[in-house]
């Protein structure tokens, strides 16, 4: 008597491995696309959350503090307001991710191409000259901005 075998034939099996490549085929460019927006949203929320200590650090120091971003080197970072002293010990500097740059062409910059983009005075509060929008963009033109809140007051984020 033979038993019946319960494998699978290597039809079957190239047949599945075609309609896997299929599906991975499909996917992948849209997986790309998502991890980049991903990478997008933590840069973001990177510089979103360094206005937040910029405003904190300027109530607890009791010095005015300002938000900064290097447009060329994709830097950003936080310090005393140009002629106080702060603590120097917490001023912060962060870099965007490689290929991701600011958009910031209505922007003035000083004469190293810095740009004053967020200043809080010593109550908290956001001055008038802070951008109303920061934008993050990455090689595929796919952007992130991070915006004045309607109140002016803080900044949040913001998705087209």
């Amino acid at each position: 008597m033979f038993l019946a075998s319960a494998a699978f034939t290597l039809v079957e099996l190239i047949l599945v491995m075609a309609i896997l490549s299929a599906i991975l085929a499909f996917s992948a460019p849209l997986l790309s696309r998502s991890f980049q927006q991903r990478d997008l949203d933590e840069d973001a929320t990177q510089l979103l959350a360094l206005t937040e200590y910029a405003r904190d650090e300027a109530v607890s120091q009791g010095v005015p503090m300002k938000v900064w971003i290097n447009p060329q080197s994709g830097g950003f970072g936080v310090e005393a307001k140009d002629g106080y002293e702060g603590d120097a010990a917490r001023d912060k500097t962060y870099w965007l991710k490689p290929g991701h740059r600011f958009d910031l062409s209505q922007a003035p910059t000083d004469r190293s191409g810095v740009v004053d983009a967020a200043d809080f005075d010593p109550s908290g509060s956001l001055a008038e000259e802070s951008l109303s929008e920061i934008s993050i963009a990455d090689r595929s033109n796919s952007a992130v901005s991070v915006a004045q809140t309607d109140d002016g007051e803080s900044y949040q984020i913001v998705k087209p």
